[in-house]
């Protein structure tokens, strides 16, 4: 079975308000080596650097998600370790950024095998395809050389077929209003 390390998600700024206070024991997981957060709004600036002190004192990559590219504005590349994208066609309009740090780690959303290679060619450091697509996991995993995120797993039997599948990360998102945590620790128990 393959390793597979744990990426939460962290699906909005309000989540994030509700959810700062169980963070750091979340974070602290041997397995937790990233932590996406999505906005559909720019983030206050303390709010991030918060979520971004709590992740780098863990080890934890930060990984932004804006909704769309303009929100990007304003913020410095060096407060996060890299950025989730929605879209193969933004990764080319990002990657090209010349203020992007070396380490700078690129995302992509993709929904089909096409558009994982498409985001590939773009430039992206990693794609996501969904977590019930095991057909694509395991075909992206036998011929890819970039790793490849299972999306939105909910049940611990998705993560684990996922990681049969293939998948280097499991995203599972930390939505309160759907018990999140509750998935995410009764999935991070599941996991060899």
């Amino acid at each position: 079975m393959n390793h597979c390390d744990l990426y939460p998600v962290i699906p909005s700024l309000p989540a994030l308000t509700q959810l700062q206070a169980q963070l750091p024991p979340l974070l602290a997981q041997e397995a937790v080596t990233a932590l996406r957060l999505c906005f559909d709004r720019p983030p206050e600036r303390k709010q991030l650097d918060a979520v971004r002190q709590m992740a780098w004192e863990r080890d934890v990559a930060l990984i932004l998600a804006p909704a769309n590219l303009d929100l990007l504005h304003g913020l410095s590349l060096k407060e996060s370790d890299g950025v989730h994208l929605s879209s193969p066609k933004d990764v080319k309009t990002f990657a090209g950024r010349r203020d992007r740090p070396e380490a700078f780690q690129i995302g992509c959303h993709c929904l089909t095998l096409d558009d994982a290679m498409l985001a590939g060619e773009q430039g992206a450091d990693y794609v996501s395809l969904p977590a019930i697509g095991l057909t694509a996991l395991k075909q992206w995993s036998l011929f890819a050389e970039l790793p490849v995120v299972a999306e939105h797993v909910c049940t611990t039997e998705e993560a684990l077929a996922a990681t049969q599948a293939g998948a280097d990360f499991l995203a599972i998102t930390l939505d309160p209003a759907e018990n999140g945590l509750d998935h995410f620790t009764a999935i991070s128990a599941a996991i060899p």
